[in-house]
């Protein structure tokens, strides 16, 4: 609890802000209902706007759903890209009103995703690259999307996906490309102990 108000508190020094927009618990481990009632105080206080969750799997949601239930997350950010797309999740989220944020929304540069037939065959139709064609249909499916990318002309390309739609057989297309799991999994053995050991804290 004390050192999620310190966070918050740092974080906004740091930022030089006076509020911030959305904070999330970005490691679902520990303590997480003391942090989250620390900043559901820092919401009601004004300094944040929203407050979320961040790598939370349905395994996880169920240990902690309890704390969640009087202030819900307005977000649950998530690995999600079409060989990922969460379905179970995406079913619980919805019953509480929680919206999915994507974390690797273009998997990650993976090259056999960029090299899909049914998503170079719909860019060559709507004339897009196949990373807008994968932008589109998460934004068609209600997701979240921030497209990471430090190349100028890359980040106006990511933002290009607005003037045109997917079918609904063409969204089913892309649904079938779903593998049922990423390449991180927060329930694997050893993940809550690995990440346990960083002091996030040390260097304040």
């Amino acid at each position: 609890y004390e050192d999620a108000k310190k966070a918050i508190n740092l974080s906004l020094k740091n930022l030089g802000l006076d509020y911030i927009d959305l904070y999330l618990i970005h490691q679902p481990y520990g303590k997480v209902d003391e942090a989250w009632k620390a900043m559901v105080e820092a919401k009601k206080a004004g300094k944040i706007r929203s407050i979320g969750i961040s790598n939370v799997t349905p395994k996880i949601w169920h240990k902690w759903e309890d704390i969640f239930k009087e202030n819900k997350p307005a977000v649950n950010q998530v690995e999600f890209n079409p060989y990922f797309q969460q379905k179970e999740l995406r079913k619980i989220m919805a019953e509480n009103q929680i919206t999915l944020e994507a974390w690797a929304p273009l998997g990650q540069g993976n090259h056999n995703l960029f090299k899909e037939p049914v998503l170079n065959r719909l860019a060559k139709k709507y004339d897009k690259n196949v990373g807008q064609i994968m932008l589109r249909f998460e934004h068609q499916e209600g997701i979240i999307v921030f497209p990471k990318s430090v190349h100028e002309a890359r980040i106006k390309s990511n933002k290009d996906i607005f003037d045109f739609e997917l079918t609904s057989d063409e969204m089913d297309a892309i649904r079938a490309l779903d593998k049922g799991k990423g390449m991180h999994d927060p329930d694997a053995p050893g993940v809550e102990e690995m990440l346990s050991k960083y002091n996030v804290h040390a260097n304040d």
